[in-house]
């Protein structure tokens, strides 16, 4: 123990002293009159949280009640008798004893005087004083607002300390203590209810961390069990799935939330590792929501503002991918967390929490865009071998107590994750990565590392982190590889597209037609042309469809114009190009039912490397702006003449912007 008494008062800060009670109202504020009606009485069961006011002149007043969940009574007509009973339950004791309702005494006439034969007594409540009450501790409580102060069960930041972490438990909530630096000093249970500026209401409880502090033997074991699949990567595919669990216990505080999707055929063990029941649903208990057959609004309503993991079973490729693109929206929203907002039906706004970790399985993983693909760790499982036996661990071992002791060991190792995870992000951005999967791979493996390693407390080497980037080379990761960036899918959907040109002739996709006039205009004129004749008929047929091969020019500012691109024919000797139109009635067809209809082609091809866009010309005899994209980022380079290579390409556009400005 220290015994500098500052290095003390560091480590161990205490509140400063309350010299009047919440809601209080001194006299310099000037309100007049407030003082002359009653205070409110102390030790209330239920606490009056605040109240708030509409267009429309609705007025609610918000209360815990005496379960501990937000209770919202309309001041005009919610205050009544049973309002009030369901409100305080088995409390009412406390509003007869502060607000009661007496019985009339009996009289009777004795000796020609009356005589009062039975006191008044106590027979309940006064329902009309205790609803004044109440309404006017809101009033005084001030606005309150519930969107975006309700918090359900799982984990949150607290407000201070950013380092912190806040686990609601469904009765109880475990927040951490700070020293005056914000670094974490402990842990301590609390009461559900208002904590910093958040209410955490009451809830059916969840499994609690282990009582203790425990070693790494559980997680070592776990690992050892999920290394008896027959995953594709069978290195790092189990320990991407111990960092899931890991991550999925305390999803709502992580910065990023990694997602995972299970898949393989039938015979692979997905049931018996992902279904209902199974080794990871035993490990979260009722500590996650759990479906086979939902949509996005049924996980929001049952989700709420809770940040618990979510586990969704077969959500396979279907014709009409609208269910499943809205499901897998939503784990996009809660990658970064964010909250959904819809209308309820007394037309007011209902808000809710999108933070968890959402675990997938299906036997085919249906189409998604790129940036939802980068989201998932995708775990694939191979057919177990014939004859291969059940692990008699899946039978022995207690997975409640298991998994309370790996949430322990998050718990405990929390501090460390923040330094962690930079230190695997780092050395994945040096390998290759984009930040996306920076965050998502190295979530994955810092939790792993917060489960395994031997010293909770301490932060991995960089050789212990060198071991396990090493097996997330960027071409290895499907999640990765097998997805292309949103300009290179748009040129990918240009090129593949068919197109006839005349009746009666074969659809050819437009790629063909670049290249064959590509190619015919890097052909050498035949004796007595003037012009390659048939170069002219290929461009002019890609012209009818908004686009054209091209080189670039570099044009001089002129008078106010400043510099800028222009289009001249096509020549071998220099860089080639393939203006796209941005606007064009020709390629509203090919891109008529994709992402980038409507001219949304534009703003992908923008997006090309060295690609320049804003330039004026004309497609046949009309015209119209387009964008440049080099032929590099069309064709092979192979393919191409040697002008036309990416290196070439870009040392001559920055030759030109040299010279010309």
């Amino acid at each position: 123990m220290s015994t500098n008494p500052i290095e003390e008062a560091l480590a161990n800060p205490q509140p400063a002293p309350e010299f009047a009670q919440a809601g209080d109202t001194g006299p310099e504020t000037g309100r007049q009159g407030e003082d002359e009606y009653d205070r409110f009485p102390p030790g209330c069961p239920i606490k009056p949280l605040g109240n708030q006011q509409d267009l429309t002149g609705k007025q609610t007043c918000y209360y815990l009640n005496f379960n501990g969940q937000l209770v919202g009574l309309e001041a005009g007509n919610r205050h009544g008798k049973n309002g009030l009973i369901a409100l305080f339950g088995p409390q009412l004791g406390w509003l007869e004893a502060n607000y009661p309702q007496w019985s009339k005494p009996i009289r009777e006439q004795q000796d020609g005087k009356w005589v009062i034969v039975k006191e008044a007594e106590i027979v309940g409540f006064d329902q009309a004083k205790s609803a004044q009450a109440l309404i006017v501790e809101c009033v005084r409580k001030g606005v309150f607002d519930p969107a975006g102060r309700l918090r359900g069960r799982g984990a949150h930041r607290p407000e201070k300390g950013a380092g912190g972490l806040v686990l609601h438990c469904g009765d109880t909530i475990l927040a951490s203590t700070h020293k005056v630096d914000g670094s974490v000093k402990g842990w301590k249970y609390g009461e559900t209810g208002v904590h910093e500026r958040y209410v955490y209401q009451a809830a059916e409880p969840i499994p609690r961390p282990w009582h203790e502090e425990i070693d790494a033997r559980p997680a070592e074991k776990l690992l050892a069990l999920l290394q008896t699949w027959s995953w594709k990567r069978p290195l790092l595919d189990p320990v991407l799935c111990l960092g899931a669990i890991g991550a999925g216990m305390v999803g709502g505080a992580l910065p990023w939330r990694p997602h995972i999707w299970i898949t393989g055929g039938a015979g692979t063990g997905k049931s018996t590792l992902n279904g209902k029941d199974g080794l990871v649903h035993r490990l979260f208990g009722n500590g996650v929501f759990r479906t086979s057959d939902t949509s996005a609004a049924g996980i929001r309503s049952s989700l709420k503002n809770s940040t618990v993991p979510v586990m969704i079973d077969e959500l396979e490729a279907a014709k009409d991918s609208r269910h499943t693109d809205a499901i897998v929206g939503l784990a996009r929203i809660a990658s970064s967390g964010d909250t959904a907002t819809r209308g309820s039906s007394d037309h007011g706004a209902v808000e809710f929490t999108l933070q968890s970790s959402f675990w997938f399985s299906s036997i085919l993983i249906p189409p998604m865009e790129p940036q939802d693909r980068s989201r998932l760790a995708i775990l694939e499982l191979g057919p177990i071998p014939q004859g291969a036996k059940e692990p008699e661990e899946l039978r022995t071992t207690d997975f409640g107590v298991m998994g309370r002791q790996l949430l322990r060991r998050m718990i405990d190792g929390w501090p460390r994750l923040v330094a962690t995870k930079a230190k695997f992000h780092a050395q994945l951005a040096e390998l290759g990565h984009v930040s996306r999967a920076c965050d998502q791979f190295g979530t994955l493996l810092a939790c792993a590392d917060v489960l395994i390693s031997d010293d909770v407390h301490g932060v991995p080497s960089d050789e212990d982190i060198a071991h396990w980037v090493a097996e997330c080379k960027p071409q290895r990761m499907a999640e990765i590889a097998e997805s292309d960036p949103d300009h290179v899918a748009c040129i990918k959907w240009l090129l593949t597209s068919l197109q006839q040109a005349r009746g009666g002739d074969e659809r050819e996709q437009v790629g063909t037609w670049i290249w064959r006039a590509l190619e015919k205009s890097c052909e050498a004129l035949l004796p007595g042309e003037s012009e390659n004749e048939q170069a002219r008929k290929a461009n002019e047929r890609l012209s009818q469809i908004g686009l054209k091969i091209v080189r670039a020019e570099r044009k001089p500012a002129a008078g106010k114009a400043p510099a800028r691109w222009g289009v001249g024919a096509f020549d071998q000797a220099l860089p080639g190009w393939l203006a796209v139109a941005n606007s064009h009635r020709g390629l509203d067809p090919v891109f008529g039912d994709s992402n980038w209809r409507a001219g949304g082609w534009k703003q992908s091809l923008t997006r090309v490397p060295g690609a320049q866009g804003g330039v004026d010309m004309k497609f046949g005899h009309v015209k119209s702006r387009a964008v440049l994209v080099p032929l590099c980022e069309i064709f092979d380079e192979a393919d191409l003449p040697a002008s036309s290579s990416a290196d070439t390409t870009a040392a001559w556009v920055a030759e030109q912007l040299r010279e010309v400005g």
